[in-house]
């Protein structure tokens, strides 16, 4: 099911690119395209039966019973009776979660993480750590923890734009080990764990707003992350606002939080009134041009903190609607669905999305 589009190793691409926006796609595209967007749907819903993939994917069951054929052919899905005390019972389709697995990797300024998920999205193991250094001691500990026998497809890097690092190194370090390489930006990974496990796909698109060394955010617009010139959409770090004029990477990042708990031990509070009001401007500018259906946010803050900053947003949201303006185009911040953004999460699916 591989075709000219998907990326090849180590994310160059082969064919026509990824980011082809020609709207010419080919017969062969399309069945990748409804087998790939099967394979999710099994993924987030769990078994499914003929009928509900056909209204899923607005296709006929013909066309699902086609493309269920092709994917237990690879090897990939199978189909039992579904239990049930009609008469009639269906045929429900579930993923074959040994059939393949994946890794991913979260890399970032404080070390990062490294997760082996298999085909149904379960991580089976996780390990975190320190530096560029530790990424194979880390990637051989859980690859031989997990004891898969099923094929690994290859492993998702994650990290954040302009993070320093030495892509050959990496590459002649792991590619013996796991395969294909796929470099993405930790923003659209967030977002891909997000729409494809997490929240799922919202009507007016997806915001997750990721806080740790810098502020940034990814989007997700009309169902694709949205990149922007040379895939710079979303580096919202610099963005100044309020009447002190300070950016978010001064006010709202980790290191200025640890900058005032040095100042102030145990007394957060007047940081997360400051960076929460910083961000809700951040957040009234995003809403105010794409009004997406959910903002989202996580990172490397503690939790407290975080819940905090939302509750304290949500006050700022409130006092906006009834002072100045009934606005409904604000959606309230919520928590990302998993811990530091799903960013290690959304770059183990990115093998799946590649390969399959």
């Amino acid at each position: 099911m591989k075709t000219g589009r998907r990326l090849s190793v180590s994310g160059a691409s082969k064919g026509r690119d990824r980011n082809d926006d020609r709207p010419g796609i080919s017969p062969v595209d399309i069945a990748d395209h409804n087998s790939r967007t099967a394979l999710g749907l099994l993924r987030r819903f769990g078994p499914l039966t003929r009928q509900e993939l056909s209204r899923h994917l607005g296709l006929t069951e013909p066309a699902i019973t086609g493309i269920m054929r092709r994917l237990a052919d690879a090897g990939l899905v199978s189909g039992q009776k579904r239990p049930t005390t009609a008469h009639y019972t269906a045929v429900e389709f579930s993923l074959r979660a040994d059939a393949a697995y994946s890794l991913g990797i979260r890399l970032g300024a404080d070390g990062g993480e490294t997760v082996m998920m298999d085909l149904a999205g379960k991580i089976l193991q996780q390990r975190a750590f320190t530096g560029p250094e530790g990424i194979n001691d880390a990637v051989l500990h859980i690859r031989g923890a997990a004891g898969t026998s099923g094929k690994l497809l290859g492993c998702g890097i994650a990290l954040a734009t302009g993070f320093p690092l030495d892509r050959r190194a990496i590459e002649d370090t792991l590619e013996r080990e796991v395969g294909p390489l796929f470099f993405l930006d930790d923003t659209e990974a967030a977002i891909n764990a997000e729409r494809m496990l997490g929240i799922g796909d919202r009507e007016g698109g997806l915001v997750i707003i990721i806080v740790d060394e810098t502020v940034r955010a990814g989007l997700l617009i009309g169902g694709r992350p949205f990149r922007g010139f040379h895939g710079l959409a979303g580096q919202i770090g610099d963005m100044c606002s309020g009447v002190d004029g300070a950016s978010l990477n001064d006010v709202a990042t980790l290191p200025s939080l640890k900058k005032h708990l040095a100042a102030h031990p145990g007394e957060p509070d007047a940081w997360v009134a400051i960076a929460a009001r910083h961000l809700h401007e951040m957040v009234l500018a995003i809403s105010g041009f794409i009004a997406p259906g959910a903002i989202l946010i996580g990172g490397a803050l503690p939790d407290d903190v975080f819940e905090a900053i939302i509750a304290r947003l949500s006050r700022e949201r409130d006092d906006k609607i009834r002072d100045l303006v009934i606005a409904p185009w604000i959606p309230s911040v919520r928590r990302a669905s998993f811990p530091r953004a799903g960013v290690a999460v959304g770059a183990a699916l990115r093998p799946f999305s590649e390969t399959l």
